[in-house]
This record gives structure tokens, sequence and C-alpha cells, in this order.
């Protein structure tokens, strides 16, 4: 067993901001990842997808719109308490809603690792 505590935050490479997390990293998982973001007011992540893993998302606070599909032509509208399941290779972005409040969200994969490959081609 092994506590992880909060210990700052880190910026992601798609553009959300990362907390504390169990990961193969923090804690040598062989195939669970969960932490914790958040995506400051206004703000939106780089379009991405998850390669080898699916993702569950549960809304701390704030509100996020999420796109998806190959030209994130779909989109729905996330707020406190709900959750939302994410197949792989579904190329998605997050959008905070807000300007004045950031949206904090916990995600949980079936991998160690965040697995995220960006979508350049996508916008």
């Amino acid at each position: 067993m092994k506590v992880i505590r909060p210990s700052g935050t880190h910026e992601e490479p798609r553009g959300v901001i990362g907390g504390h997390e169990v990961s193969r990293e923090t804690t040598g998982s062989s195939n669970l990842f969960m932490g914790i973001f958040r995506l400051p007011p206004g703000a939106r992540s780089r379009p991405h997808y998850h390669a080898n893993c699916e993702s569950a998302c549960y809304m701390l606070s704030g509100r996020m719109r999420i796109r998806w599909g190959e030209r994130l032509e779909n989109e729905v509208e996330l707020g406190r308490g709900d959750m939302l399941w994410v197949p792989p290779h579904e190329t998605h972005v997050l959008e905070n809603v807000s300007q004045s409040d950031p949206a904090e969200y916990v995600v949980a994969r079936d991998s160690p690792t965040e697995d995220a490959v960006e979508v350049p081609w996508a916008e």
C-alpha cells in the first residue's frame, strides 16, 4: 500500500493542470491510473486521445464542455457530480465554460500512465 498526498501541481503536455496521482511513476501500479486535474477558467486542452485505455471522469467542481469526434463535432457539458466514460482512441478536447472558476475532476484509467496522444489535425 502507498498513500499519495497532495504535493503541488504540474502542467500536462495536453494543456491541463495535474495534481497528485496513483500511477506507475508514483506507486509502481501495473494497470491503474487515477489523478486529480484542474482546467483553469476559460482554458481549453489540446485535442488528444488515450491510445490503449478506457477513461472515466468524475467532476468535483465547476463546469466543463467536452467535444469529441474526428473533427470534434460532438459535445456534452459536465457539472459537479457528473461522470463521463471515454473509450480508447476517442479524440476529445476539454473546455472550461467559466471565465472565473476552475473545473476540477478526477480521472481513472485502466493503464498505469497518462497514455495521451495529441491530435493537432482535429482543430
